[in-house]
């Protein structure tokens, strides 16, 4: 294979110490912000595409000159970059629930799926950290006493459901209870 020989790793350590990090990223990242933003506002007329383009290079040397500010920016942007990443999951979590425009989950069952998803996003960020104990509390580790008490409750709510319309029979339950829990469906009256 052509890459079989390529380590990536080195590659990287490479490219941090010809200051890859320290210079040519943070110069691109302001030219291109002020370059942007010079076309946006257009502070020196129409049609200024070039006198832009001098300008943000000029503040981008000027900017890349001060290491504290690169050291600065070095340690801000991963964090963010991490923030960044953690919204797109919860984005993503509440694509898959259906908040969108199709007709998804509502009421209830899209909360408790918020707070499901809320939930696993802290869990799967603060398991990420280094140092931070993965394991989980011991109230929430459930056993078998636990599945059998919640299983019993569980029946105890479904039959006090089913039994608590006496005019009903199981057809009707069976039929608007997509309706009822909000995931769509059942027959309107």
């Amino acid at each position: 294979m052509v890459f079989e020989n390529v380590n990536f790793s080195d590659m990287i350590k490479q490219l941090e110490q010809m200051g890859f990090y320290e210079v040519i990223l943070p110069f691109m990242l302001v030219f291109t912000i002020m370059f942007a933003l010079l076309q946006k506002i257009k502070l020196f007329g129409q049609d200024t595409k070039n006198i832009n383009i001098v300008v943000a290079v000029v503040i981008a040397f000027f900017f890349v000159r001060v290491p504290a500010i690169i050291a600065t920016v070095n340690q801000f942007l991963p964090k963010i970059s991490i923030i960044v990443i953690v919204l797109l999951m919860f984005l993503l979590i509440l694509g898959v629930l259906g908040s969108g425009e199709s007709t998804g989950w509502t009421g209830w069952p899209f909360f408790i799926g918020m707070i499901g998803a809320v939930l696993g996003i802290v869990w799967a960020v603060v398991t990420s950290v280094p140092g931070i104990s993965t394991a989980w509390p011991r109230w929430l580790v459930i056993t078998s006493q636990d599945k059998a008490i919640l299983l019993a409750v569980g029946i105890f709510v479904l039959l006090l459901w089913v039994f608590s319309d006496k005019k009903t029979d199981w057809d009707k339950i069976v039929e608007k209870a997509p309706g009822q829990f909000g995931f769509g469906g059942g027959k309107k009256k």
